[in-house]
């Protein structure tokens, strides 16, 4: 087997480090670039609740950015599960009278429309925490990480209280950008 000139090995070597590092790059500009840089939320809070219940969670999120953000998930740290829930109300007249039925619709995915808002509140949308693994009591916090579809994460430190910030309570949830 012939040796090959050193100009033509040195040239390899650069190729394969130019490739390396540009992916690096790649996944770099991913991780900075998460959809979820653009999101606030705020007025976040839990509902309490004894362990083994469900709760939910409620919050306004804001899309500050020029994209849509579809979040396809929720992982509670006092749960064994979340999941994207919105009650309505169904009408119908039965035997004459007209009867209100309240249901929960399950959604695999909530948009947060680009310079839009979404308000996840008590009758309406909101977080279902289903088989709480410990109480919520008024006072503490949960941890909930909420997934995007691109599959960055955004964790939210929730406050646990008896309403929204507009009912008497301040409730700024904490967040921190994961990806």
């Amino acid at each position: 087997m012939r040796a090959m000139p050193r100009q033509v090995v040195f040239r390899r070597i650069v190729l394969v480090l130019t490739v390396l590092a540009g992916g690096a790059a790649l996944v770099l500009a991913q991780a900075a670039g998460s959809s979820l840089d653009q999101l606030e939320v705020t007025a976040a809070w839990a509902r309490p609740a004894p362990a083994g219940d469900n709760s939910a969670v409620y919050l306004t999120i804001t899309n500050h950015g020029a994209a849509d953000v579809v979040l396809v998930g929720a992982e509670p740290d006092a749960a064994h599960m979340a999941e994207i829930h919105e009650t309505v109300m169904e009408v119908a007249v039965v035997d004459g009278r007209l009867v209100q039925n309240m249901q929960m619709q399950h959604g695999d995915r909530l948009v947060i429309p680009a310079g839009g808002s979404v308000n996840l509140r008590p009758g309406g949308l909101h977080l279902m925490l289903i088989g709480l693994t410990r109480d919520l009591e008024v006072g503490q916090s949960i941890t909930v990480r909420l997934v995007a579809a691109d599959g960055s994460v955004l964790e939210l430190a929730v406050p646990v209280s008896q309403g929204a910030a507009g009912e008497g309570h301040s409730n700024e949830a904490q967040v921190h950008a994961g990806h």
